[in-house]
């Protein structure tokens, strides 16, 4: 390579800085929705009351999107031209973030998902575009310059999105747990999500007019593309929506399967089942079968795309799981302080990003990325293994890590590439995937490890059957209910506020539970369900709290009737046949202030078990760097001019 030629070269020529400025804006955009979204998982963990992997389906739409859609993106700039890109990406966003507002209303999860994944698609076909415009935008020679430039703005946009989780979102959660509300009435519960769902909703909607503004100056815009006679705008109209409506067939397909299916998918297979598709598309089409061919002859961009896949999974992993690292390691912090920890990371994300483009002048981009990654892979260990008070740091150091690895890796990918680059931009969007499949299992991870770290506490301590209860259904701890309401009973009056106001429900719920002894048929029903946590009980699971309160003896103390009362989770899900376990629980009560220690324990164990995932992502980014540097690259693009047209 010629330094002293590039350092000379503009990154930017004068006639596109205008369009290459509203294209930032676009890098911004997403980058701020891919950080808000990343935030969505512990805010939708709470107000939806599910565990780390299934609130992880978050991520699964969201990047689910960019892996189906990719395809179908560059095929859309193949037929038509970059500007049609940028178009339908913003327009498809516009109608994802709008679906949210029935979302709310409806107080749907599955509604959310589907939304998600039509804004991500949006997404999916703008990172298609954007990217390959910018190379598009000026010399080759500076091209992976111009990119890392560009995507120096992606970040800040991260950024903004992180405050904007923080005040919009986070900010306006309630301090409830999951078991907490659990807990509550109906109506109080209806308010109080009613009230997170609307603030979920407030940054999503109002930066529809941003997209909007960007929108219409692609209206007006004339792209390269569209002006210079190639073969595909010179085609005729109809023959170019005949090509791109059979693609969409193609995505159609095996989505109708799915839904007309007997069989149950899980979202990152019904994920790769829609996958399918698209490359049955590119298969069938002889001219997409030709670059597909060729791209796959090309070490440097299939490996490109593997390294891509496990770069994506590490980025959003460590940052979908931040918050909770640091609200385990910190127990009793809240989702909003913990937030600033996440900020602190785009903070250095932003700022190693700024300072490797600057040293790409000067240092091989491939060597400085394989350096990067080895510094990934030991922060990694000390998140995994050193105190808490350090341990922090060195998660947020993880990002500074992660700052040039994106852009890097999609400039050597395509560098060099001629008609095939927009479909090769398609498949290291389609690597995004990645996101999709390693924050879920990671997620899995902490949820597995929870429950046997929970059980080896239960066996350790010589409480075997309840070892075996919580080991049988790991979505339903019965003692992390019987916490909940245990902890209830330590709110301080005292102290006013909320701690007045949950010292008096408990004292009211503690009499309740005491008089339904003497209570029978509807009298038994309508106080029983008034309970927290009971009032969904059917008639035969209210029957099974009827005959499980017969084994109560009366209570001698004060401290009994809080244990008899911290039963209430056993005393309506346990059956006959494992009344073992509840006269266990009722001869031997738990001690709650120990076991309150050792939960908390088990979850720090968990998150700070799964950053082994991390360091695998990290190990193959390496070695991609390491086996494909620029004296790599030189020699095969010499190569591939020697080869006769």
């Amino acid at each position: 390579m010629d330094t002293n030629r590039t350092s000379t070269v503009p990154i930017v020529p004068k006639q596109y800085r205008l369009p290459f400025f509203m294209l930032v804006s676009c890098f911004a955009l997403w980058g701020l929705l891919n950080n808000m979204t990343d935030n969505l998982v512990p805010a939708f963990s709470k107000i939806f009351m599910i565990n780390a992997s299934e609130s992880a389906g978050v991520q699964i739409s969201f990047y689910g999107a960019y892996a189906v859609l990719a395809i179908f993106a560059s095929i859309l700039l193949e037929e038509f031209s970059y500007k049609a890109g940028v178009l339908i990406g913003l327009g498809f966003y516009m109608i994802g973030a709008l679906c949210y507002i029935p979302a709310a209303i409806g107080q749907s999860f599955d509604i959310y998902l589907m939304a998600i994944f039509v804004l991500a698609g949006g997404l999916s076909i703008l990172e298609t575009t954007c990217n390959p415009f910018v190379l598009s935008m000026g010399s080759q020679e500076t091209s992976v310059r111009r990119l890392n430039f560009a995507q120096a703005f992606n970040p800040i946009g991260s950024l903004t999105g992180i405050f904007l989780a923080k005040y919009f979102i986070l900010s306006h959660l309630n301090d409830a747990d999951m078991d907490a509300r659990k807990a509550m009435d109906p109506e109080q519960l209806n308010a109080i999500v009613s009230d997170e769902l609307f603030w979920v909703c407030v940054p999503y909607v109002g930066l529809v007019a941003i997209a909007g503004v960007i929108w219409f100056f692609f209206c007006r815009y004339k792209s390269d593309d569209e002006t210079v006679p190639t073969l595909e705008n010179t085609r005729p109209l109809s023959s170019k929506l005949g090509r791109l409506g059979l693609c969409i067939a193609f995505i159609l397909v095996p989505f109708l399967f799915q839904y007309y299916s007997s069989f149950e998918f899980s979202m990152v297979q019904q994920i790769l089942i829609m996958m399918i598709g698209p490359i049955a598309f590119l298969i069938i089409m002889p001219d997409y079968r030709c670059q597909l061919m060729k791209l796959i002859r090309l070490p440097r961009y299939t490996c490109g795309v593997v390294a891509q896949f496990f770069y994506v999974g590490v980025q959003i992993a460590v940052w979908t799981w931040t918050i909770k690292y640091i609200m385990s390691v910190f127990p009793g912090m809240q989702e909003a302080a913990a937030s600033n920890y996440y900020i602190f990371s785009i903070i250095l994300f932003i700022a190693c990003r700024a300072i490797t483009t600057a040293l790409m002048k000067k240092f091989n981009p491939a060597n400085m990325m394989a350096l990067f990654a080895v510094a990934g892979i030991l922060c990694c260990l000390g998140t995994m293994y050193l105190p808490k008070e350090i341990s922090v740091w060195t998660l947020v150091a993880i990002s500074g890590c992660m700052s040039l690895m994106f852009p890097t890796i999609y400039g050597i990918a395509l560098r060099g590439l001629g008609s095939e680059v927009k479909l090769g931009a398609a498949g290291l969007i389609m690597a995004i995937l990645g996101g999709a499949v390693i924050t879920p299992y990671m997620g899995s991870c902490i949820d597995n490890t929870t429950v046997k770290n929970q059980v080896a506490y239960f066996e350790s301590i010589d409480r075997p059957l309840i070892a075996q209860v919580e080991a049988a259904d790991s979505r339903k701890s019965i003692s992390g209910s019987m916490l909940t309401l245990y902890k209830m009973s330590e709110a301080n009056a005292a102290e006013g506020g909320e701690q007045a106001k949950t010292a008096a429900k408990f004292e009211k719920n503690l009499q309740t539970f005491q008089s339904l002894p003497s209570l029978t048929g509807a009298a038994f029903s309508e106080a029983a369900k008034t309970l927290p946590g009971c009032s969904a009980l059917t008639p035969a699971e209210l029957s099974l709290f009827k005959d499980n309160l017969s084994r109560l003896p009366a209570a001698a103390s004060r401290e009994q009737q809080i244990q008899q009362f911290s039963l209430i989770p056993a005393l309506t899900t346990l059956p006959a046949s494992r009344a073992d376990v509840l006269n266990d629980l009722i001869s031997h009560p738990l001690d709650m202030k120990q076991f309150q220690t050792a939960q908390e324990n088990f979850v720090e164990k968990a998150v700070r078990s799964s950053f082994f995932i991390p360091i695998i992502c990290f190990a193959v980014v390496l070695i991609y760097g390491f086996f494909f540097r620029n004296i790599h690259l030189k020699k095969e693009e010499d190569k591939e001019e020697s080869v006769p047209a």
